[in-house]
């Protein structure tokens, strides 16, 4: 009994020899070429030593392609690295058992000698078995173990051989000349301009009983030149495409584990107020309700939250931010419910919202009250049943997660007003918490000041420090803009520090800015309503670019803020 081809073949009798490599540095069109001189549907990556450093595929192509990619990116940023190699004087047979398209062929000093691809075999092996009288049943065997789905044509197009997988794919796969589907019409389109045009052709199909399909078809010469025979293969996209789904909610999930891990930071408090909020704040870490946090801008309430999600049972899971503020109305429920593919124009694959990335965490509504009115009823729902759908998706998916809502917003009047739904507020307001603002406790500006200094010290390599006359200054200043308008002006103050004799312009700024003591809380409404409303004005007029981008700031008109600049005797120089 003759050997079978697996035990007498060897991988350089039917590997593509000497074949065609780039570099990394090469771009993305300079592959095109070498595809078209050669027939071949994947080109090996050299380094300038002549080592094996990637390959880059038809399919890996042009899946970068329909990832924006550009025909000028360097092939190294998108080439395929998990690399397989094989022996040239390995048995056909240890090729076989394989489970991939293609190797790249080494001798045993590692250097590149070949390129093994599925063509090379199929062409390979069906000369070898045209002169058995037993071919037909092992040619079946053969390529049966592809994982692809593969036919052969003859010269006149007509299929002579199919395997398993093809047929899942193309049920009608034996109606070529009349095909059944638009599949196999595709496939009937591309074989014809395959076998004028002599060169290899791919095509995509979306649809494809229901998976996302790669088609390509190679020519087959005989020694004389003449067309032999064309290749089929197809390739199933659709895990593929799975896989990286996978991979890019994984990412986001990732990544919300390291913003939760890097918000971790030391909370600086000695208020008796603010310290009686923060030990609240940790005994709520104990319960699951819902929390609503209220207070002025840049007052802490993301501190508060993180210290409720810090000390809870959840602490090891996920916390995640949403700002309600910053995302348009029409995005917000795309990135809170998520949305699976094709549900509307530009949604080329599905995506996680932060409701399903925030899963057996916590997620944070900041500027709850910037929500949209319609979004609102699905959050509530969400909230009561525990499930969600994506945008588009039929499949309910089970959420477990902690909400913490935070506003500056007066929610109950919004209640009032019609422009925040009643159910959800009280829904949120389970248990209320109110962060009392920087002015209402002096005793954490200097603490934070000098915090703010040591941090902003380390991250610009500058020691800054203020002397009792500076922290008298910071004492008296009513800080509209809060926390966040303490760790600005210490930033500013450490930049300035960098270069002699700039300080003194901050310190000289801010007492401009400082203006008159800000009123006691027992002034009179009028009087502390004044002093906030010009601590607004000099705020805008020295962030904006000019006096109308201030007034635009303000949303009032650019008379409006010249006559009020008059009023309260704001000069503004170049």
């Amino acid at each position: 009994m003759p050997a079978l081809p697996e035990e007498s073949m060897l991988v350089e009798q039917v590997m593509h020899d000497n074949p065609e490599t780039l570099t990394p540095e090469h771009r993305l069109k300079d592959a095109l070429p070498v595809y078209e001189r050669h027939g071949v549907n994947c080109v090996p990556i050299l380094d300038t030593d002549k080592k094996v450093r990637g390959i880059l595929t038809i399919f890996r192509l042009v899946q970068a392609i329909r990832q924006g990619k550009s025909f000028e990116t360097p092939i190294g940023e998108v080439m395929d690295v998990d690399l397989v190699s094989i022996r040239n004087d390995a048995t056909f047979g240890s090729a076989c058992s394989l489970p991939i398209d293609r190797m790249l062929v080494l001798d045993h000093e590692d250097k590149l000698v070949g390129v093994l691809t599925k063509k090379d075999l199929i062409h390979k092996i069906y000369n070898a078995f045209c002169n058995a009288d037993c071919h037909n049943r092992e040619l079946d065997a053969v390529i049966n173990c592809a994982t692809d789905g593969i036919i052969i044509f003859d010269q006149e197009g007509v299929p002579l051989y199919t395997n398993d997988k093809i047929r899942s794919l193309l049920p009608d796969c034996d109606n070529l000349r009349e095909p059944d589907s638009p599949a196999m019409t595709a496939v009937a389109d591309l074989l014809k301009k395959t076998m004028s045009s002599r060169r290899a052709g791919s095509t995509l199909l979306e649809d494809c009983s229901g998976k996302q399909v790669v088609f390509t078809i190679t020519p087959i010469f005989d020694a004389d030149q003449r067309l032999f025979r064309c290749v089929l293969s197809a390739q199933d996209m659709t895990e593929i495409t799975r896989l990286q789904e996978e991979a890019e909610n994984s990412r986001r999930k990732l990544a919300a584990f390291q913003e939760a891990s890097l918000k971790g930071t030391k909370i600086i408090a000695h208020n008796p107020a603010m310290l009686r909020l923060l030990d609240e704040a940790a005994r709520l870490g104990g319960v699951d309700s819902t929390v609503l946090i209220t207070g002025e801008t840049g007052a802490g309430k993301e501190v508060v939250a993180m210290n409720i999600h810090n000390h809870s049972k959840r602490r090891h899971g996920p916390l995640v931010q949403i700002n309600c503020g910053t995302i348009p109305q029409h995005l917000q429920e795309a990135e809170l419910f998520g949305y699976e593919k094709g549900s509307f124009t530009g949604a080329n694959s599905s995506r996680v919202g932060m409701l399903e990335v925030a899963h057996e965490g916590t997620l944070m509504f900041d500027e709850v009250g910037e929500m949209d009115m319609a979004l609102q009823v699905k959050l509530l729902r969400a909230l009561q049943e525990g499930v969600i759908y994506r945008i588009g998706g039929r499949k309910p998916v089970r959420i477990d997660v902690r909400i913490i809502a935070m506003t500056n917003r007066d929610l109950l009047k919004m209640v009032r007003e019609n422009t925040f739904r009643e159910d959800l507020y009280y829904r949120l307001n389970v248990i209320p918490l109110s962060v009392p603002a920087l002015r209402e406790r002096p005793e954490d500006i200097l603490p934070l000041a000098r915090h703010f200094l040591s941090c902003f010290g380390k991250k610009y390599s500058c020691h800054c420090h203020i002397n009792p006359q500076e922290e008298e200054m910071l004492l008296g200043y009513s800080w509209p803009g809060n926390v966040r308008e303490l760790a600005n002006f210490m930033e500013r103050l450490t930049i300035a520090n960098l270069s002699p004799g700039n300080s003194a312009l901050i310190w000289e700024s801010f007492a401009r800015q400082e203006g008159q003591p800000a009123p006691s809380r027992s002034a009179p409404m009028r009087e502390q309503l004044r002093h906030f409303e010009k601590q607004c004005l000099e705020s805008a007029l020295h962030n904006a670019p000019s006096i109308r981008g201030a007034a635009r700031s303000l949303g009032i008109s650019h008379a409006t803020l010249l006559r009020k600049m008059r009023e309260y005797d704001i000069v503004v120089q170049n």
